[in-house]
């Protein structure tokens, strides 16, 4: 059956591709045309939260995705407030509390045919598992590289973890391959203390960083963990980003179009929640480790 497809695809391809042809080729696809994305994630960590409105481009444009004004944007009811083109705020301080449902409503006259489409979503907010203990292994004897040890109490039952790392001030997984996603619902250390190494981070004097450069790191610098306990439906949407960005696709099949969400309405994107805590460890003075005060 396999030969007789990829005969069969290089068929096709070739009567699309080679001169001769004396019929058009129309390309309909509805992937292929503009979209409506709603992403928000709301966090226990107080800060400044967004939920964020655009449009994807074509699928053979070249620009880049277009802001969108709603005529209304709720959260658990409240209207909240327009602060950019397609950005609207809870506040500065906003802090999503620990099992409370959230349910974002938006009405927006996305296709522009006088009349307004509703969409919604829901996410309740994970409860804190606090990061008890955070420490480096050394994979070489008093020397780089290390793995980042981090320890928590696991819950009986569903839960999805996340990971994100910081160097002094600056976030490290600032993309979806440097972020970490674990879950221990069919593992036996559910419910049990769990003290595991992060394999996306193997800490050197040089990680990789954007543009192909390198985040060089010394010894004094502070790297910090944060660790999220994720809503179900945000765990499922990083998964899955994660599967695509990195192109793990079965033999025969085209990679996904989308990465599915929880958007009411035909909209893509997100509306998802996490819980943090947080836990730091300096790294120590080493033969593998440059000096910043000498050597940065």
């Amino acid at each position: 059956m396999r030969v007789i497809r990829l005969t069969y695809l290089i068929l096709l391809l070739l009567h699309i591709l080679l001169p001769g042809c004396t019929e058009p080729i129309d390309l309909r696809s509805e992937d292929m045309e503009p979209r409506l994305v709603i992403t928000g994630v709301l966090s226990t960590e107080p800060g400044y939260q967004i939920i964020e409105i655009s449009s994807t481009i074509p699928y053979f444009g070249t620009g880049t995705p277009v802001s969108l004004d709603a005529r209304e944007v709720r959260l658990n009811g409240e209207l909240l407030v327009r602060d950019a083109p397609g950005i609207y705020s809870m506040g500065e301080e906003f802090a999503a509390e620990e099992g409370k449902t959230y349910v974002l409503e938006v009405w927006i006259d996305y296709n522009q045919d006088g009349q307004e489409e509703y969409y919604s979503a829901t996410t309740t907010v994970p409860y804190i598992h606090v990061l008890e203990t955070l420490s480096l292994k050394s994979l070489v004897s008093g020397n780089v590289p290390f793995l980042l040890m981090v320890g928590f109490q696991d819950t009986p039952g569903e839960d999805y973890y996340g990971a994100a790392l910081w160097i002094n001030d600056v976030l490290y997984s600032n993309r979806i391959l440097r972020y970490y996603i674990h879950t221990l619902n069919d593992y036996s250390q559910d419910g049990s203390f769990i003290h595991y190494p992060i394999p996306e981070w193997i800490i050197t004097k040089a990680l990789p960083w954007d543009n192909e450069e390198t985040f060089d790191l010394f010894s004094g610098d502070v790297l910090t963990v944060e660790m999220q306990t994720l809503s179900k439906e945000y765990y499922k949407f990083l998964e899955e980003a994660k599967i695509e960005k990195n192109q793990q696709f079965p033999l025969f099949s085209g990679p996904r179009g989308n990465v599915s969400g929880n958007i009411s309405g035909g909209a893509l994107g997100i509306f998802g929640s996490y819980a943090s805590s947080r836990k730091s460890v300096t790294l120590p003075e080493c033969p593998g480790l440059p000096d910043r005060q000498k050597d940065g």
